[in-house]
């Protein structure tokens, strides 16, 4: 009877074991590497990463901290100052964007710093 107990425990226990492993978050979902298009469109891009992100915040209704990112000259001078990666990429000596929330993705950051490095164009 104990014997038949103890095989029975070996193969419960083996069977159970045999479904448990280490694996890590990278390995049950890979990251899918961040690709970023040839030429970034504000259009296409840009303006859609800054509704996701900013402009619930930096709108002509809210203005919040006197900042309008609706304004296509007005976020084309920050970029071209350094300000609109200064801010996102939370950098000493800007205030961080988005203000108590997440830093923006790789991916987003990227995406901006081309923009931002192509010119900052209205395409």
């Amino acid at each position: 009877m104990m014997n038949l107990f103890t095989r029975w425990c070996s193969l419960f226990f083996l069977a159970i074991s045999a479904g448990c492993s280490y694996d890590n978050v990278e390995e049950l979902a890979p990251k899918i590497p961040c690709q970023t298009p040839a030429i970034v469109s504000y259009s296409l891009s840009i303006s859609p990463l800054l509704d996701r992100n900013c402009r619930s915040c930096h709108n002509p209704t809210l203005l919040t901290g006197g900042v309008n990112l609706e304004d296509f000259a007005e976020l084309k001078r920050r970029a071209d100052t350094g300000q609109l990666l200064g801010v996102v990429n939370h950098m000493p000596g800007f205030a961080q964007m988005p203000k108590d929330g997440a830093k923006l993705s790789d991916c987003d950051l990227a995406l901006l710093q081309k923009w931002v490095t192509a010119g900052a164009l209205n395409n």
